[in-house]
């Protein structure tokens, strides 16, 4: 490497000068040269991270292909035991339909004398169907009068209830009337001022003289209501 030539200095003070900015021309290159080696490094080991992950991508995909590859194999393997097996099958079911064809003749054959026996059996039954018919409308017709029947013995069981409770309800109206004339009335003499006096009541007017709208009175009407109408008394 050859010598840097320097100027020649007319004093001292340029001398120091000139070497001066020439020392800090140095140090402005060193740092410039440092930082570009810091880039470089740093770039480098960013490139190899960069490498060491595409390396690993690729190892894996690699990999993946192979196990795709071993496993789409085995598919192949698979597929031609199964075609070689679906041609014994195919053999086997030639034979099956060339067995099937002379079946199918005789059962046409006998298809065609089953649809015979059919149409004796349709004609038949055409004939039982118009039997059942007429029994039907029979069996209707006795069904409409059993129920009318029935409707006219349901309707007088109903009224021999209703007799039996109104009956019933009369003669509980009775006996009620009956306690009620004792209460009002227990003899008919009675002694006023210590002398006893014959008091002739007729129960008949004491009846005649129940007030109308006397609770005894509504039930009557009640009684008598629920039997016009054929509604049971509430």
């Amino acid at each position: 490497m050859a010598l840097l030539e320097h100027p020649k200095f007319n004093s001292l003070e340029d001398e120091m000068v000139y070497w001066k900015d020439l020392a800090q021309q140095a140090v402005q290159d060193k740092d410039s040269v440092q930082r570009e080696y810091e880039d470089y490094v740093n770039d480098s080991q960013q490139l190899e991270k960069e490498f060491e992950i595409t390396i690993e991508q690729q190892e894996r995909t690699i990999k993946e292909l192979k196990s795709m590859n071993n496993i789409l194999q085995t598919k192949v393997d698979n597929s031609q035991l199964k075609m070689e097996q679906t041609n014994r099958e195919n053999s086997s079911l030639r034979s099956d339909i060339d067995i099937f064809k002379e079946e199918k003749e005789v059962l046409s054959k006998y298809i065609r004398e089953l649809e015979q026996k059919n149409d004796d059996l349709e004609r038949a039954q055409r004939v039982v169907a118009e039997t059942v018919g007429a029994i039907e409308m029979s069996l209707n017709s006795a069904l409409e009068r059993n129920a009318i029947l029935e409707s006219e013995v349901d309707e007088k069981e109903c009224l021999k209830e209703k007799l039996q409770r109104l009956a019933d309800e009369t003669r509980d109206l009775k006996q009620e009337l009956h306690v009620r004339e004792k209460e009002k009335c227990p003899d008919n003499d009675r002694l006023i001022n210590g002398h006893a006096v014959s008091l002739n009541l007729d129960s008949n007017r004491l009846k005649a003289q129940v007030e109308p709208h006397s609770p005894l009175k509504r039930k009557i009407n009640s009684v008598l209501h629920s039997f016009v109408c054929g509604k049971p008394e509430t």
